[in-house]
């Protein structure tokens, strides 16, 4: 029966910790859904309602926050629409009759302003990495000596809670390895301009040896991963990502592989 070290020991408690971190966020945004005045959905929740008066011709409503969502309704030139709340650069609006859609901000211009809060400017901002759906992006390091490049796309379920799928590649000395992994993201402090999250994750990892020898084959193993990172919004969607994760490579000898990785890259939001 193989021993664990006292780094895998490390390890492997650093991993249910992040897990248990995970659950109890969890818990605490379940929790606020009760509480829509600190919702990060509803930009205008503690605030009177922004009304706009329209300009142009007439500007459609669609049923999400998408230029691929069916068209709802059509508000024509003089009506007045309450912004509900806003994301990325769509904005959800009611009108006079009580019906709401989505428009998109582009399609602005003409539009008289009622207030002051709402911002019309199309260009992201820190809020809209707040309310993104989509993240990607590109990560260069060393990965145990080894240069490391990585490519991910993420899905946000909400500001504290998001999902990824990785695919990385480590060029060494003596052999290339092959890694892809699916990871759940937890940030406990999406307001933070620099924003720490933890993350778990697990995977595969092929190496390929760079001799000819014949007993130098291909190997395949399962990895869990624990790593702690910084988000730092850099402008309009842009985002630099600094991340240290710890991984363990389950293998079939006597005893399991540890290897650490540290990255730096940038990625987008959409």
């Amino acid at each position: 029966m193989k021993q664990l070290t006292t780094c895998q020991c490390r390890l492997i408690k650093l991993f249910v910790s992040a897990i248990l971190s995970i659950c109890l966020l969890a818990n605490q945004a379940n929790a606020q859904e009760h509480k829509p005045e600190s919702s990060w959905w509803n930009l205008f929740a503690n605030e009177q309602l922004v009304s706009i008066v329209v300009e142009v011709p007439y500007i459609e409503l669609r049923s999400g926050p998408g230029i691929g969502y069916p068209v709802l309704n059509i508000v024509e030139k003089g009506e007045t629409l309450n912004i509900i709340l806003k994301r990325t650069t769509w904005l959800k609006v009611e009108d006079k009759r009580g019906n709401q859609g989505w428009l998109y901000q582009g399609d602005l211009n003409g539009v008289t302003q009622e207030g002051s809060r709402v911002r019309l400017s199309t260009e992201y901002q820190f809020e809209d990495y707040l309310l993104r759906d989509w993240e990607g992006g590109f990560m260069y390091g060393d990965l145990e000596g080894a240069n490391y490049f990585n490519v991910y796309l993420g899905y946000a379920f909400s500001p504290v809670f998001s999902s990824e799928i990785s695919y990385g590649r480590a060029i060494g000395d003596v052999s290339d390895s092959t890694i892809i992994e699916a990871n759940l993201v937890a940030s406990p402090y999406p307001e933070w301009f620099i924003t720490p999250y933890v993350l778990v994750g697990g995977g595969t990892i092929e190496t390929t040896p760079h001799s000819v020898l014949a007993k130098a084959e291909d190997r395949n193993h399962t990895l869990l991963s624990a790593a702690l990172g910084l988000k730092y919004h850099l402008a309009r969607n842009v985002l630099i990502r600094s991340e240290i994760k710890q991984s363990i490579v389950l293998t079939d000898r006597d005893e399991n592989e540890e290897i650490q990785t540290w990255k730096i890259g940038f990625s987008v939001f959409f």
